[in-house]
């Protein structure tokens, strides 16, 4: 297969309420969305957001990896077969992980419709609809307590409470969360905004209260405190900015610094690296949380494919984007109906804000 252009649009969907953790405030879900035309014409879709606070990536950086460091790579070289296109987009360039995830997903799209058909088809896996955490952001214990109530009211009974703001209120935060939801199913996300002392009088205060899991207490680089975590509490404890790559991954595992495994294609490059992390983490008897950053729909369907096809590694869902939406795009390939996310058509041509063609 030989790619010709790399198209680039940007794209911006509101949201109903800003996004808000410990590490930064998002008001509306921007994403750069890239095709890909090969020379006999198939094309195809991929798609990263912004993440400075995570990933390092802006929109302009990620915009140059692409046109001046990936897309010299890719373009105009005769590949026979998909995963030396994907290994010349992983071995473009060091760090870029969002950037290189949008082109990796794109060509994982290429090569399903190149054999007519869905990415979810193509990678295995069969539609079952989804029931993802949805996101209570990071507010006032009361105002977080009453949009609990709202989203339970709207059929939302799995929520990731987002903790971590410097007033010492979190613990307020999450027993209001709770006597507000009591049936809700919990997960406590820090986003490394704890100590490790904090992280362990937290978890005192939570015996007797149903805690489904707490995700990153504690810095990412901060391992041997999220092992002593781990080994400290019968709650789960969710690896999320400390894995970003398989070898993370492998740390993290051997290491038994955490119980669950959160992976997003925007931290680890993509599809396929995405697979690698899943494989290591059947191996290991490891569960996996597929995740995500505030992302557009091409690269929420690209992770619902992948957690439908893995349900056996891939246990828990955060794909909750489409469900912040303020309205679904018209072009989108998702639905949630009942508060289940569900794939409703093959990616399609998109028309984006600003285009700009390598």
């Amino acid at each position: 297969m030989i790619l010709h252009t790399i198209t680039l649009q940007r794209s911006t969907i509101a949201l109903k309420k800003p996004f808000i953790t410990a590490l930064r405030r998002v008001d509306a879900a921007e994403s750069l969305v890239i095709t890909l035309t090969t020379v006999n014409g198939i094309m195809a879709i991929g798609e990263a957001p912004p993440s400075v606070a995570i990933t390092g990536e802006s929109m302009q950086t990620m915009e140059t990896a692409i046109t001046q460091i990936i897309a010299p790579k890719i373009l105009h070289v005769n590949f026979t077969t998909m995963a030396a296109m994907l290994q010349a987009v992983q071995e473009s360039c060091t760090h870029h992980s969002s950037a290189k995830a949008a082109v990796d997903m794109a060509i994982y799209r290429l090569y399903a419709r190149a054999r007519s058909q869905s990415l979810l088809h193509f990678l295995g896996g069969s539609h079952t609809p989804l029931s993802t955490y949805v996101t209570i952001s990071l507010n006032t214990p009361q105002i977080m307590a009453n949009d609990a109530a709202e989203a339970y009211r709207n059929g939302d009974s799995f929520l990731k409470i987002k903790v971590g703001a410097s007033d010492g209120r979190d613990l307020e935060r999450i027993t209001e969360v709770k006597q507000a939801v009591p049936k809700a199913a919990i997960i406590i996300d820090a986003n490394q905004a704890w100590s490790y002392e904090q992280s362990l009088a937290i978890i005192d205060a939570l015996k007797g209260m149903d805690i489904v899991a707490i995700e990153q207490p504690v810095k990412a680089n901060e391992v041997h405190a999220l092992k002593a975590i781990t080994a400290y509490t019968s709650i789960d404890i969710i690896a999320d900015e400390a894995v970003f790559t398989l070898e993370d991954a492998r740390d993290i595992i051997a290491s038994k610094s955490a119980d669950i495994i959160n992976i997003k294609l925007m931290k680890c490059g993509g599809i396929s690296q995405a697979l690698q992390i899943v494989a290591l983490c059947r191996h290991h008897q490891v569960a996996c949380m597929m995740g995500s950053m505030l992302e557009g729909i091409f690269s929420i369907e690209a992770a619902m494919c992948l957690a439908m096809t893995h349900r056996d590694v891939i246990q828990l869902v955060d794909l909750d984007s489409p469900i912040l939406y303020e309205t679904m795009p018209r072009h989108s390939v998702i639905s949630c109906k009942e508060r289940k996310l569900s794939i409703t058509a093959l990616d399609s041509s998109y028309e984006g804000e600003t285009e700009s063609k390598v």
